[in-house]
């Protein structure tokens, strides 16, 4: 009788043809031992090592105790991308699987103290999961045929383990359901028992708003004014949508008034601008005299290069010295660069500023306008070098300080692109032939191209974006008289704790990670959580006492010897002001009111973005607090900070700014619309019989204090010749809404009458200015505005010799920008 052959041993052999199926697991089979059928079985449990008890499914009907000790990889997870249809389809239709399919129950080892065998692991296929589910109902199946075979009486473990796989199945039915109604992305509910951790709430993303118009196109990010605005209830009241409101009788008062101011307003930006095609025709004779230079270079070195370090100290100071003796016969990189400083160091010049008698702004201009001639015209190509970089920087600075303002054409982004395609943003290391003052001169313009650029994505609603390659140090410890561009040997940075002229610039940067991840968040809201906006706030208030900590350890009092040592400093040494503690707290501080200020707008509904409230106002009265030693129009006293608050522009503005006072204006209203009604009676009675009513009005008397103070200072610097009026319109409007809702009176008859009020006076400012700047009195404003100066009304003269049509859609509410009302863009404002 021929005997079969042996048969192989391992699992994806042929199906083996036999009388009876194999009840022994492979691992006994394999080695010729008895196996007790269990899992693990007991011959694999005592193997001296590691074995894996395992049997062929397809061949035999699992015991008792395989069946309830089995693992189930797969059916307490990735189970809730299953629809119910493929649930319905599971339960009708009895898995088919071909004949000669192996699946193996593996026992592992490692696993063997697992709580009822249940092993939960990540497998996020689908065949996976659809395998798991059949694979249970294959065992129920096979239960079910074995129990209906059994004899009565027998093993009641068999049946008692039939009912806890049932109940599991059950389970997985309704958990299959449940996901299918609330999936949750493939990830695995957690169990019960377990504390579901609580989800930090997330701001809805801002929609962002472009102000598109023929001549101009501006698109609002998400720190622009205009959604703070939206919640003040003014805007309203402007629509004139009540039947009983005032406002289309008031219209055209105001149309009137607003084209008068309009015409003004330009012609004096048209007087104060320069004319020339070409902006310098001769830019050496345009230079002041020396004694005028020393002191617009020293106000430049005392303010704004301590911070922003551009300019090698020694190398700035010989060029200057070659300059006077031997002046150039052309246009060169150092006369570029000294022609910026000279920009900007009039602005803190104390009578060549704005606020000052001599100032002069169209000189100012044609110094900018020489510089960006010499960076973008024919002599481009020389451009390409750290002189270059050196004088973009000192020109974006010197349009954020004057007329001209910021340009979307000549920023920070394209300052970014040509340093990194110098290789700025990498490590001077890689480059051994580099000099050591040139690696120490690329740190540092690094460091301030960072600066400048961060600033203008925090302004504008431009993400900001670092080269990913970016591996470049931060600059050394160093006085620049440590530094010579003809030093062989690098110098050793002094300790961090010394003071030098980069320990300003290396304070500001320490906080540069944070503030960039900050910016990241205010720029994409869909990321930025009630909880990492108070983890990043925090942190940056610690940055804020680092500075109080740095500022009042190395600001002596001005009765020191040492202070009137530094009084005295060369232009090789630059030491901690006043001014660059205010500048800096100001920066750090507006990235923590810009996290906060989503959830400060949200408060008022939302009690649990209080905090973002607290924490907005502490940080804007903060910043406020910076505006009280400009005292306009007197104008002996002022500090360089002040004369910056009077020439800047955009967040050089700080404590002026309309995104400042209309987070003031918005917790002002916030706190009278959560105040209780007043009585019919008259406000003093109300408020002196009631004292939480007079505990309000303490409360917010800074508030509305600093908010006029603002409003004054605005006004002074209108009558300075700074054409900007949205901000005193905006502002007056603003307090003239609280005023009426401490009274009681109608918001709306307060606010139009304010607007009238204010328009009148800006109009007036800007006509004296006008007289007075070209000597002419009132026929030099005549000729300027083309009408009729005098009126016994007191209203603004020229108004009736202007030709004003009826039809012409002319809105005060696009001042604020609010959705769906009229559009005042091409005011200019």
């Amino acid at each position: 009788m021929n005997r079969p052959a042996p048969e192989a041993s391992t699992a994806d052999s042929e199906p083996r043809k036999r009388r009876r199926p194999a009840k022994s697991c492979e691992q006994c089979r394999q080695r010729k031992v008895r196996c007790d059928r269990n899992v693990p079985c007991g011959p694999c449990r005592r193997s001296r090592s590691s074995v894996d008890c395992s049997y062929r499914e397809n061949l035999r009907s699992p015991s008792p105790v395989a069946i309830e000790q089995a693992p189930l990889h797969a059916t307490q997870h990735s189970t809730s991308t299953m629809s119910p249809a493929n649930h319905a389809v599971l339960e009708t239709q009895p898995p088919t699987r071909p004949a000669n399919a192996t699946m193996s129950s593996v026992y592992r080892p490692d696993l063997r103290d697992t709580v009822h065998g249940i092993v939960c692991t990540q497998e996020p296929a689908a065949s996976s999961q659809h395998g798991s589910v059949r694979q249970l109902q294959d065992r129920l199946q096979r239960l079910e045929a074995q129990l209906a075979d059994s004899a009565t009486g027998s093993d009641q473990s068999l049946e008692r383990t039939l009912r806890d796989l049932c109940c599991k199945v059950q389970a997985l039915e309704e958990r299959l359901s449940s996901q299918s109604t609330h999936p949750t992305s493939g990830r695995e509910p957690e169990r019960e028992g377990h504390g579901r951790q609580e989800q930090a709430p997330i701001m809805p993303s801002t929609p962002l708003r472009l102000d598109a118009k023929v001549r101009k196109m501006k698109l609002f990010g998400p720190t622009h004014h205009v959604y703070t605005l939206e919640k003040l209830q003014m805007l309203g009241s402007l629509a004139g949508k009540d039947p009983q409101s005032a406002y289309p009788e008031r219209k055209a008062e105001l149309a009137t008034l607003i084209k008068e101011c309009r015409n003004l307003r330009k012609s004096v930006k048209k007087k104060q601008s320069l004319k020339s095609n070409d902006p310098v025709s001769d830019l050496r004779t345009s230079i002041p005299t020396r004694d005028v230079c020393d002191e617009l270079v020293r106000c430049y070195m005392d303010t704004f290069e301590p911070v922003y370090r551009i300019l090698h100290l020694p190398s700035f100071q010989t060029e200057y010295q070659r300059f006077w003796e031997e002046p150039p016969a052309k246009v060169t990189p150092f006369l570029v660069k000294l022609t910026l400083v000279l920009a900007i160091g009039t602005t803190f010049h104390p009578r060549r500023s704005k606020a000052g008698s001599e100032h002069d702004s169209q000189l100012v201009q044609s110094w900018i306008y020489a510089a960006q001639w010499w960076l973008t015209g024919p002599t481009e190509r020389l451009t390409s070098s750290l002189e270059g970089i050196q004088a973009v920087c000192l020109l974006l600075l010197a349009r954020q300080m004057g007329d001209l303002g910021p340009s979307i054409w000549l920023s920070p982004g394209s300052l970014l692109q040509a340093a990194t395609a110098m290789g700025l943003h990498l490590d001077s290391a890689r480059f051994p032939s580099l000099s050591p003052y040139m690696a120490e001169m690329r740190a540092r313009l690094w460091t301030t191209v960072l600066e400048l650029t961060i600033q203008c994505s925090l302004d504008t609603a431009v993400p900001l974006i670092i080269p990913a390659s970016s591996d470049s140090n931060p600059p050394g410890n160093l006085n620049d008289k440590d530094l010579d561009p003809d030093m062989k040997q690098a110098t050793t940075a002094r300790p961090m704790s010394e003071l030098t002229d980069s320990s300003i610039q290396l304070l500001l940067h320490e906080s540069f990670p944070l503030r960039a991840e900050a910016v990241n968040l205010i720029h994409d809201r869909s990321k930025l959580t009630y909880t990492k906006a108070i983890q990043l706030g925090t942190k940056l208030r610690d940055v804020c006492q680092t500075l109080t900590i740095f500022f009042s350890s190395h600001t002596p009092s001005p009765t020191t010897p040492q202070h009137q040592q530094q009084s005295q400093h060369t232009n090789s040494d630059l030491h901690p002001a006043p001014f660059h503690h205010k500048f800096l707290d100001m920066i750090l501080r507006r990235y923590i009111l810009l996290l906060h200020l989503p959830f400060m707008r949200e408060a008022p509904t939302n009690p649990q973005y209080h905090f973002s409230r607290k924490v907005c106002l502490e940080s804007a009265m903060i910043i406020a607090s910076y505006a009280s030693t400009l005292t306009l129009p007197a104008t002996t006293d002022l500090d360089a900070f002040a004369r910056l608050l009077i020439a800047g522009r955009g967040s050089f503005r700080g404590p002026l700014s309309l995104e400042l006072f209309s987070i003031l204006g918005l917790e002002a209203i916030t706190q009278l619309d959560e105040s209780p009604p007043l009585p019919p009676a008259s406000t003093a009675t109300a408020t002196a019989t009631n004292p939480l009513a007079e505990l309000a009005r303490a409360t917010r008397a800074p508030l509305i204090k600093t908010l006029q103070h603002i409003r004054g200072q605005i006004f002074q610097i209108i009558r300075l010749g700074t054409p900007s009026l949205k901000r005193c319109i905006v502002l007056s409007a603003m307090l003239a809404q609280i005023r009426a809702m401490e009274t009681g009176e109608s918001v709306e008859a307060a606010v139009g009458a304010s607007l009238v009020l204010s328009l009148k006076e800006c109009y007036a400012a800007l006509q004296s200015f006008a007289a007075t700047s070209h000597g002419d009195g009132e026929s030099a404003a005549a000729m300027m505005t083309g009408a009729t100066v005098g009126s016994s009304s007191g209203s603004p003269s020229g108004l009736a010799g202007l030709e004003f049509n009826a039809d012409l859609d002319l809105d005060i509410t696009s001042l604020f920008y609010a959705s769906g009302l009229g559009d005042l863009g091409d005011l200019g404002f």
